[in-house]
């Protein structure tokens, strides 16, 4: 099999290339997805006796990811959807991209999209499937989940995944380097209601994977990859004003943020969360840690004047040790790959539709980053490229 070096390749993060898919984010994926988030808000929005309760963000302690986690909740309401992402590396060969979406939103419960690419020495293959609930289905043990053209089952510490395309398909199995990972539960609640937003993250994995095209022999290609895995009881818009998220890879070390900026209905509260691995080990979690600009774009093409941070510095210190083990760091923009103007590329009856409830942008980066990690005597550095996302949903 083909090795792929991770510290090598670190720059390479890029888990979309064209229709390719974002890198976890909760934000719309499409501009249909963004249609039907939006006007299901009418049905849904949160009374503004919610802004008393606020948020409520990851209780309790961290515990070993399941397999009952994994599972679909079929929940009821228009804002549940589940959402599960993974991404593979082959370095200068190539990248695979997997995503399954279960949503509420619309017309119709439990509706399923299933759709990724993969490219590989040149060659590529892309399937995208919509299915109704009847069309699609999935086990609790063994859990499974077939969904038209694609397939993921296993647990946490062995997930498989496999997609077929007329004659071309592929199968990648996912094992841990950096083991899964819920923030403490996992989980992010809103109002007194307590909605939840769950929340689980795949820092680094081994990717063993096989693939064919054109029904040709099978090619064994070994990388690396990553994931997330969510599902919600509230769509995105009813709990962000905005959100970011930041990947980074260097070797068998990873840091990943995620924070997001409640609406006005849940007290405009800021909800981060950084984690830093080795391996195996956690080096840092931090759920409350300081986020300073360094450069700072105000969008003056969009009338809501976004402020996009480009650049920042980081600091703070664990959680569970917060007097042992302290972090800095600085993330510089090293480019804007995309600005993404949802509204844009809408009909006029329908920009003039859903501007009326939010006006969605995507701000997508590359990012030259250097964390150190202090622990008593010693310090950890671990610097490269990444990958930054912000996406404004509203002033």
């Amino acid at each position: 099999m083909t090795q792929v070096n991770p510290s090598r390749d670190a720059s390479r993060l890029n888990p979309r290339s064209g229709a390719r898919g974002r890198t976890g984010l909760s934000a719309p994926a499409s501009v249909a997805g963004v249609v039907l988030l939006l006007m299901a808000l009418t049905s849904c929005k949160p009374s503004a006796a919610q802004a008393e309760e606020a948020v409520q963000a990851y209780q309790g302690k961290s515990a070993p990811v399941t397999t009952e986690q994994l599972v679909p909740k079929m929940k009821g309401g228009e804002g549940y959807g589940q959402k599960y992402t993974f991404n593979a590396e082959y370095g200068e060969r190539g990248r695979m991209y997997f995503s399954l979406t279960i949503t509420n939103l619309g017309w119709g419960d439990h509706k399923m999209e299933a759709k990724g690419n993969l490219s590989l020495d040149g060659k590529k293959f892309s399937w995208k499937k919509s299915l109704d609930d009847d069309d699609w289905k999935y086990t609790k043990s063994p859990f499974t989940i077939t969904a038209g053209p694609a397939s993921l089952s296993g647990e946490p510490t062995r997930l498989v995944m496999s997609a077929k395309s007329g004659k071309d398909e592929f199968e990648a199995t996912f094992t841990p380097i950096a083991n899964p990972w819920r923030p403490r539960d996992g989980q992010i609640r809103f109002g007194p209601d307590k909605k939840i937003n769950d929340y689980t993250v795949f820092p680094l994995m081994k990717v063993a994977t096989r693939v064919r095209f054109d029904g040709g022999e099978w090619q064994e290609i070994e990388g690396y990859g990553y994931g997330t895995h969510s599902w919600s009881e509230l769509a995105v818009y009813e709990t962000a004003r905005w959100l970011y998220e930041f990947r980074g890879i260097s070797g068998d070390r990873t840091v990943y943020i995620r924070e997001l900026n409640s609406t006005d209905e849940f007290g405009r509260k800021r909800v981060p969360y950084l984690l830093v691995t080795k391996g195996d080990q956690v080096l840092i979690e931090s759920f409350d840690f300081q986020f300073t600009p360094t450069e700072l774009l105000t969008d003056n093409e969009h009338e809501n004047r976004y402020q996009v941070p480009e650049s920042f510095t980081l600091l703070g210190a664990d959680a569970n040790e917060p007097d042992k083990r302290k972090f800095r760091g600085n993330v510089k923009k090293k480019n804007l790959r995309k600005r993404d103007d949802v509204l844009k590329s809408m009909g006029a009856a329908t920009r003039a539709i859903v501007s009326r409830f939010s006006k969605p942008v995507l701000y997508d980066y590359d990012a030259d980053y250097l964390i150190e990690v202090k622990n008593g005597d010693q310090t950890e550095r671990i610097e490269g490229v990444g990958r930054y996302e912000v996406t404004w949903l509203n002033k």
